[in-house]
């Protein structure tokens, strides 16, 4: 199958999806496995596409099915093997059918909340386009009801990384509610014990960070500035240098420079001055040569 012309593998994928809702994925699984590109450099983006919209279209039917594969674990369907395109491509099909059904976006939600702290990195990345497939469709509405994945590490940088994608970011008209959500993915940052630098998802979050606020800066401009000047009163440096990274390039220049700058000024006038080496510390003893 993997050079098959677009309406041999569309009619392959019926057949087998046909046959997979009856109770055979096993042929399915297969199908998806040789065409997926894993465990290559990246997903086959057209086989996870094809796959969703063929869900999509099924409808009701297709979601038994679809459940079942997105809460295949890490024995069924490990990470680095072929078999990982399965969950991947259920997390695509879940967020085509919630685009397409309003009534199934709580159901959907559920499930794909549980796979953005997977341990399987490609299952985690299928689910900001899942969430920004959703978001074309219902706009603000989503955004309110993502309030409850701001407290975790991986949650929180799945729905910055979905609100700074094109397709969902497009349809946005005010920017307040989903610039609330980021003020809600910088608290849990700032406010994260030093501990925190460690874990992974600590890091999902300050990647996330460090450039989808500067999307929404370019698109909704004043108020999304207004919410970075506030967050570079932080003296971290990681935090700083994270913030930082938004104001670089293109997009940050003409009408952008004056919000730039402004964020800029703050961020120098909160970090931290670097400790003189010369200067003695009350309480530290002194070292190198024992004074006469």
């Amino acid at each position: 199958m993997r050079g098959s012309p677009p309406s041999t593998f569309d009619e392959e994928l019926a057949t087998r999806l046909a046959r997979a809702i009856q109770g055979d994925a096993a042929p399915l699984y297969q199908l998806l496995a040789n065409t997926g590109g894993l465990p290559g450099v990246r997903v086959n983006a057209r086989t996870v596409e094809a796959f969703a919209r063929a869900c999509g279209a099924t409808g009701a039917g297709a979601d038994r099915l679809v459940m079942r594969m997105v809460t295949l674990d890490a024995l069924e369907a490990p990470g680095a093997s072929e078999r990982e395109i399965l969950p991947v491509c259920a997390v695509a099909a879940l967020g085509a059918r919630a685009a397409g059904d309003p009534e199934r976006v709580a159901e959907v939600l559920a499930a794909i909340h549980d796979r953005a702290d997977d341990l399987r990195f490609r299952v985690r990345e299928a689910v900001p386009d899942a969430l920004a497939r959703i978001g074309a469709a219902s706009g603000e509405a989503l955004v309110g009801r993502l309030d409850g994945w701001m407290d975790g590490f991986f949650h929180a940088a799945a729905v910055v990384v979905a609100l700074a994608k094109p397709l969902w970011l497009d349809t946005l008209k005010e920017g307040e509610a989903a610039i609330a959500r980021f003020d809600e993915a910088w608290t849990l940052a700032v406010e994260a014990p030093r501990s925190s630098a460690r874990y992974p998802g600590y890091k999902a979050l300050l990647e996330a960070l460090s450039y989808a606020p500067g999307v929404l800066a370019a698109r909704f401009r004043a108020p999304m500035f207004e919410a970075m000047v506030r967050w570079a009163g932080t003296s971290e440096t990681p935090l700083q240098e994270t913030l930082l990274a938004n104001l670089n390039g293109s997009k940050m220049t003409g009408r952008l420079t004056d919000d730039v700058e402004r964020v800029r000024r703050t961020l120098k006038a909160s970090a931290t001055p670097p400790r003189d080496p010369t200067e003695k510390v009350q309480g530290m003893r002194g070292r190198g040569a024992r004074r006469r």
